[in-house]
């Protein structure tokens, strides 16, 4: 005789539908550092791009400097007043020499060149009014402000012919940037440009350069 099949159903676990709370706090904490992650990865982006932005500005008010002391006739193209040494290195003046007759217009401490002496008419930028500060200008492009600074030396060529010691002159334009506090300050910009004096000849200039 066969069994009797058993006509009782098998015994079902309980539901476990949802999220227990330490799953939700986990969850909530992996969504809070991967947001934390996004913001400040915009928040680089933006710093990134408004430096940017601050060094364009400022190498395209130094660009604009050095075209406008190019128009100044030769003869003419002298400092317009003696700068003063400054303390501080953040200020483009730090490379003037003590005395105020010699200036820094590289990295290295070996290039030095004279300034051409005060006493030409020198004009100070145009359009922009100018600082207390010996030397310096204001400028302003839009959101971005700054200080540029004009310095005029004597260039020495040691391929020149001849015992002349004042062959070129040089205009270096320094671009700086006023920023908010808390900010990141962005380093100077410098340009550098040599003169020949446009009124010798082919021969002087291959002569005493």
């Amino acid at each position: 005789m066969r069994p009797l099949l058993s006509l009782r159903r098998p015994l079902r676990l309980p539901a476990e539908d949802g999220f227990t709370l330490i799953e939700l706090l986990v969850a909530i904490l992996v969504l809070t550092v991967g947001l934390l992650g996004l913001i400040g990865g915009f928040d680089s982006a933006r710093k990134l791009n408004l430096l940017s932005e601050r060094r364009t500005s400022m190498a395209h008010r130094a660009q604009l400097e050095v075209e406008r002391l190019q128009a100044i006739p030769y003869g003419e193209l002298a400092m317009h007043e003696a700068p003063s040494h400054s303390t501080s290195k953040e200020n483009p003046d730090y490379y003037v020499k003590e005395g105020g007759t010699e200036y820094q217009y590289g990295e290295k401490e070996t290039e030095v060149e004279k300034l051409v002496s005060p006493g030409a008419i020198f004009a100070k930028p145009t359009g922009r009014k100018c600082s207390k500060e010996p030397g310096a200008c204001e400028w302003e492009d839009g959101p971005v402000s700054g200080n540029v600074y004009d310095f005029v030396t004597w260039h020495y060529d040691k391929a020149c012919l001849s015992t002349k010691t004042e062959n070129y002159k040089r205009l270096t334009v320094v671009v700086t940037a006023k920023v908010p506090s808390g900010n990141h300050q962005p380093a100077a910009v410098r340009v550098s440009t040599l003169i020949a004096n446009p009124k010798e000849s082919k021969e002087e200039l291959e002569k005493s350069c």
